[in-house]
C-alpha cells in the first residue's frame, strides 16, 4: 500500500476513534467508558486501539484536545473577517452563544472533562497540549484588542487586552453553568439561559463601547 494511502487511512482510523469516544463519553461518563468500550463501538481489537492510544486518559486528553480545536477554527475565521474589531468581539460572543446552545454536547463533555482532570491525582499525560491549544485561543484573540485600539470601536481608556480576555471567558464560563444546569435549576419561562446570555452580551459590548463613555 502506497505511504500517502496509509497515513490517510491512520489519520481517518484516529479521528474516528476520537470521535466515537466523545461519544461514548458524553453517554455514559468519563469514567464509565472501557477501552474496551471503545473498541467495540469502533469495530476494532482492543490492541489495534491501544496502538493509537496506550492509555485510556491520552485517549480522554485528544478528545478534549480535538473539542477545543474546533473552537479554535471558528474563533480564527470570526477574527480574520474585515470587521471592525468591535463587530468581531460581538461576532465572538455570538458564537458562543449559539456554540452553547446549539451544540451542548460540545460544552458538555468540556465541562466534564475539566472536573475530571481537576480532580485527577496526577496530571493527565498530554495535558500540556489541552493547555497550549488554550493559550492558542487567547494568541488569536490578540488582533481584535490590537484592530481595536486602531479603529477607534473598542475604549482605549481601559487596559482592553486584560478586559476583553476576562469578558469572553466569564461569557464562556457563565453560559456553560446556566446551560449545563438548566434541567436542576428553577428559571421563570421569560428569564431562560438564552435570555440572561443575551443580557450579559448587551452589557459586556456596551462596556467596551467607546460610544458609552465619550
Amino acid at each position: 500500500m502506497p505511504q500517502g494511502i496509509r497515513q490517510h487511512k491512520k489519520t481517518s482510523r484516529y479521528e474516528s476513534i476520537i470521535y466515537t469516544a466523545e461519544h461514548l463519553f458524553l453517554e455514559s461518563g468519563i469514567d464509565a467508558v472501557q477501552m474496551q468500550d471503545i473498541a467495540k463501538a469502533e469495530g476494532i481489537g482492543i490492541a489495534t486501539l491501544f496502538r493509537y492510544f496506550p492509555k485510556k486518559e491520552k485517549l480522554i486528553v485528544a478528545v478534549a484536545i480535538k473539542n477545543l480545536e474546533r473552537t479554535l477554527a471558528q474563533l480564527n475565521t470570526i477574527v480574520q473577517s474585515p470587521k471592525t474589531a468591535y463587530e468581531r468581539l460581538e461576532d465572538t460572543l455570538n458564537y458562543l452563544l449559539t456554540n452553547q446552545t446549539r451544540e451542548k454536547n460540545s460544552a458538555k463533555f468540556r465541562e466534564a472533562f475539566e472536573s475530571y482532570a481537576s480532580i485527577a491525582k496526577e496530571p493527565l499525560t498530554d495535558i500540556e497540549l489541552y493547555i497550549d491549544i488554550q493559550k492558542e485561543i487567547t494568541m488569536a484573540l490578540l488582533p481584535i484588542i490590537e484592530d481595536g485600539k486602531s479603529d477607534g470601536s473598542l475604549r482605549t481608556d481601559i487596559p482592553i487586552k486584560e478586559t476583553v480576555i476576562t469578558l469572553i471567558n466569564t461569557y464562556g464560563t457563565f453560559g456553560n453553568n446556566v446551560l449545563l444546569k438548566s434541567p436542576i435549576t428553577y428559571t421563570e419561562d421569560d428569564f431562560l439561559p438564552e435570555v440572561q446570555l443575551r443580557i450579559l452580551k448587551d452589557i459586556f459590548l456596551s462596556y467596551v463601547n467607546p460610544r458609552y463613555w465619550s
